[in-house]
């Protein structure tokens, strides 16, 4: 008797590409790394900036770790938490987390210059576990805009150079289906509009 089962299709070179950005590019790595920028800018000199650089890494490593828990426990499916019925508890967990850091570094006396960006955190997760309400939008796209945003008004204006990853990033999550054109644009509006809008109102 014939075996009729087809074997496993290989994944060609631009999902392999895509699944790749996705991952290097994912939610906590760009602002761990725009926050870590930051601090050092605002440090003076930029060595003491490097502590609360160093309060962001270690947090995005714990919120890396409570999600690949959550995975391997069944609570999520996985770490971009794919399906939309799952994101509101973690996510609402991450922001309240963010804001007990955030008021943390306020008492121990972080710059201004480090506090402000560092709202975004909370902000943000608060606005997207809104939004996730009314639709699946790109939390990929939305950290990768609202990272170089960042950047650009915090560090240098050059960093607006820098737009090319939010597009590569949203790219990959429209190749490997995760979301739609539309809830990758939204994403990257969504995280690029807050981050210039708190930065403003904040002076």
């Amino acid at each position: 008797m014939t075996d009729m089962t087809a074997p496993p299709s290989t994944p060609s070179a631009a999902d392999r590409l895509a699944r790749h950005t996705a991952r290097c590019l994912s939610p906590p790595v760009l602002p761990v790394a725009a926050g870590c920028a930051v601090s050092w800018h605002a440090g003076r000199p930029g060595y003491a900036g490097l502590v609360w650089g160093a309060t962001a890494a270690v947090c995005g490593a714990v919120a890396v770790a409570v999600m690949a828990l959550g995975v391997r426990r069944g609570w999520w499916s996985d770490l971009a938490l794919s399906r939309r019925a799952e994101r509101p508890l973690p996510l609402a967990c991450a922001s309240a987390a963010a804001a007990v850091v955030w008021l943390v570094c306020l008492r121990a006396g972080a710059p201004r210059d480090v506090l402000v960006p560092g709202a975004l955190a909370p902000a943000g997760g608060a606005v997207f576990v809104l939004c996730t309400r009314f639709g699946k939008v790109s939390l990929h796209t939305c950290a990768a805009a609202g990272s170089v945003a960042l950047l650009a008004l915090r560090v240098d204006p050059v960093c607006a150079l820098l737009a090319p990853l939010p597009v590569a990033v949203g790219w990959a999550r429209i190749r490997l289906g995760a979301h739609t054109p539309a809830q990758v644009w939204a994403g990257g509006l969504l995280g690029a509009g807050l981050t210039v809008a708190v930065l403003l109102i904040a002076g």
